[in-house]
């Protein structure tokens, strides 16, 4: 097979891309209510008149009606040859008159109070009825509340009881109410809750009272319900501890969990009788006592924690104190202070209490002292120390300070003069003023002011204290506000001889210029293919003025261009540089314009660099095969293509060419590919490669 002519052919294609109501619970309330009946002595059964010599006028029975409140009013009622009806008077006794020969019984017209009779007779016409049985019964009496429902606190997942005394003729019925709705089977004189959540919380609980004779409504009892309880935690434990026979040790611990919490103290695992608080403090320790460990169990109706042991060492018995090393004499200057030490050996807590000639010193109860600032009066004092223990006390010998007079301090300042020049209206120009004490005592300056205020001084702070010999620096500065010369000084007030100094300051303002250069003022891109970049280009921003420049803005139009590198706000100082990088990368072909536009506080703000370039279409290449056809019977051909002459071959039709050319489309610019064909039979047989035939893509 031979192949006939490749050939390499162009062609240009352009695209474009487009929880509440867990179960409520209330609480019981009890209340007893006593309904007492009596029943007096005597036969039961009917009474007749003993006397027949005529109808009988009156019929009173003595005795008294309990409760009081039915005795007044209370009413007994006969019934039988006639009716009568008797009132109670305040005693409790009742009168019937008027009444007829007959056989009477004694009705009662109401239950609920007691009859107690003076005796168990009864008289009729002045006649004695012995062995009457009868009962008595007061007026009925409106319910009233006694004691009322309690407010109620408990944790969540208990449950709470609300109880009611209420008083009144029985029989009394009660009705509980959840805030103000009523509670299905709560009707008793007490009510308990279903198990309780902390939704329930606020819930307010009352009963009505009901008889006969009326209605009452108790006050509201709250219920409050706390979160489940915590149970306890360690968050301190105790501590062990080293103390001299004869001593106490204190043990302590800190916990956490719900209130209220219980505590028990255990010594080597065996609990204190009355060890209940939040410490232990032992009995006096012998050296016996050394090696114990101290713990404690922290329980509350959640749960219960053990501490871990703190260890008890008991050392011996105390040692008086020695003097080891006494306080040395000391020399300093009026205005300095001198500090005595001790060293001391004893048995801890050492304590120490100083003396100045002799006597106490408040709170130098330090193992060394620090006297105040001395002066001259201090000269020749004796400072001593006594130092005590359990043991003992001893007394240190004397040290004596002597204090020389201050030495005097003196001021150089250079420059003695400062001139600032020219400087631009609104900014500031500053100079360092070496500040040098040449005395032999500490200088102290107290006062820096300027008698002109475009004058200013920084860097330090009063009072400023200069060491004998050494120097400070601080900042003048001048910032004018108007155009002209201007002239003035610096006071500085100090503990020096001559104080005040003065310093000659001077300057002269100048109107600021604020300009900006932009080099170039123009771009052009060029010719850029659509989908690429171009190369960068860039801009220069020069501040050309005498002033700083701030630039609050830099911004570019005109679609596919960019720009980095102006970042804002910037300021620029007078001669410096911020450079833009600008690219283009055009979306489509066509020329397009574009500018970069910077607003400043400069004159002639915003300026502007103008921008353009033209977006080309890119080139689509193909590479166009053909070749003369095998002299056997065959199926069809394969192409194959490589980057490397000879070798690498990849095939790239998908399917046999059954005719005798081939275009390859997917070809890149800049390339140089190398084509061979081969011949397939109806067997899948496949023949060696053609000659290659290169291909260059420009």
């Amino acid at each position: 097979m031979r192949v006939g002519q490749v050939e390499a052919r162009e062609r240009t294609e352009v695209s474009l891309r487009n929880v509440r109501n867990g179960g409520r619970h209330g609480t019981w309330l009890a209340v007893l209510a006593m309904a007492v009946v009596v029943l007096l002595s005597g036969c039961s059964g009917m009474v007749s008149s003993a006397n027949s010599t005529g109808n009988p006028t009156s019929f009173s029975i003595a005795g008294t009606i309990s409760p009081l409140a039915g005795g007044s009013g209370a009413t007994l009622t006969l019934s039988g040859a006639a009716s009568a009806t008797a009132t109670a008077d305040s005693a409790g006794n009742y009168t019937f008159t008027g009444l007829a020969n007959g056989t009477y019984t004694i009705v009662p017209s109401h239950a609920g109070f007691t009859f107690t009779p003076s005796s168990q007779s009864m008289t009729v016409n002045g006649a004695n009825v012995a062995g009457m049985n009868f009962t008595a019964n007061g007026a009925t009496v409106a319910p009233t509340i006694t004691t009322p429902p309690a407010n109620q606190t408990v944790a969540a997942g208990q449950t709470a009881t609300f109880t009611v005394v209420a008083g009144g003729t029985a029989p009394l019925s009660y009705q509980w109410q959840k805030n103000g709705a009523n509670i299905t089977g709560a009707t008793s004189a007490s009510y308990t809750t279903p198990i309780t959540t902390t939704a329930d919380s606020g819930s307010a609980f009352a009963v009505v009272v009901t008889n006969t004779a009326g209605t009452v409504t108790s006050a509201a009892a709250t219920l409050t319900v706390t979160a489940a309880a915590v149970a306890p935690t360690i968050t301190t434990q105790p501590a062990n501890q080293t103390v001299t026979a004869g001593q106490t040790a204190t043990f302590t611990v800190v916990a956490a969990g719900a209130a209220p919490l219980t505590y028990q103290w255990q010594k080597n695992g065996a609990n204190l009788t009355g060890a209940t608080s939040a410490s232990y403090t032992t009995p006096a320790t012998t050296t016996a006592d050394s090696g114990s460990t101290f713990r404690v169990v922290v329980a509350n109706t959640a749960g219960t924690v053990t501490s871990v042991a703190a260890t008890l060492t008991v050392t011996a018995a105390a040692v008086a104190p020695t003097i080891t090393t006494p306080p040395a004499n000391q020399t300093v200057t009026a205005g300095q202070t001198a500090t005595f030490t001790v060293v001391a050996g004893g048995t801890a807590p050492l304590s120490y209490q100083w003396q100045k000639s002799g006597v106490n010193i408040a709170g130098a109860t330090s193992a060394s002292y620090t006297t105040q600032v001395t002066t001259t009066t201090d000269s020749g004092s004796t400072f001593d120390v006594v130092v005590t223990n359990t043991a003992g006390t001893v007394t240190s010998a004397a040290a004596t300070l002597t204090v020389n007079a201050a030495p005097t301090p003196a001021i150089q300042v250079n420059p003695t003069s400062v001139n600032f020049g020219n400087d631009v209206v609104g900014t500031n120009l500053s100079q360092a003023l070496i500040i040098r004490n040449t005395g032999t005592a500490a200088l102290t300056i107290t006062q820096v002011n300027p008698t002109v205020s475009v004058f200013s001084v920084s860097g330090f702070s009063l009072p400023l204290n200069v060491a004998a010999g050494q120097q400070t620096t601080i900042t003048v500065a001048f910032r004018p506000t108007t155009a002209g010369a201007v002239s003035g000084n610096l006071s500085m007030v100090s503990n020096a001889p001559g104080s005040p100094t003065s310093i000659g300051l001077s300057g002269t303002g100048v109107a600021a210029t604020l300009t900006l250069n932009m080099t170039p003022t123009s771009l052009s891109f060029g010719n850029v293919t659509t989908g690429t970049s171009s190369a960068s280009e860039n801009v220069t921003i020069t501040n050309t003025g005498n002033a700083n420049i701030t630039i609050s803005q830099i911004s570019v139009s005109g679609t596919g261009y960019s720009l980095t590198g102006g970042s804002t706000p910037v300021t620029l100082t007078p001669s410096q540089n911020l450079i833009l990088v600008a690219q283009f990368s055009p979306l489509a072909a066509g020329s397009v314009s574009g500018s970069i536009s910077i607003v400043s506080n400069a004159s002639g703000s915003p300026a502007s660099v103008t921008l353009s370039g033209t977006g080309v279409a890119p080139v689509q290449h193909s590479v166009t095969l053909s070749w003369n056809g095998s002299t056997s019977v065959v199926s069809g051909y394969n192409v194959y293509r490589s980057t490397v002459s000879g070798s690498s071959y990849v095939k790239v039709n998908t399917s046999l060419d059954s005719g005798l050319g081939f275009t390859d489309t997917t070809v890149q610019s800049g390339t140089t590919y190398y084509y061979v064909t081969t011949a397939v039979d109806a067997s899948n047989n496949e023949s060696a490669f053609s000659n290659e035939v290169p291909a260059v893509i420009p």
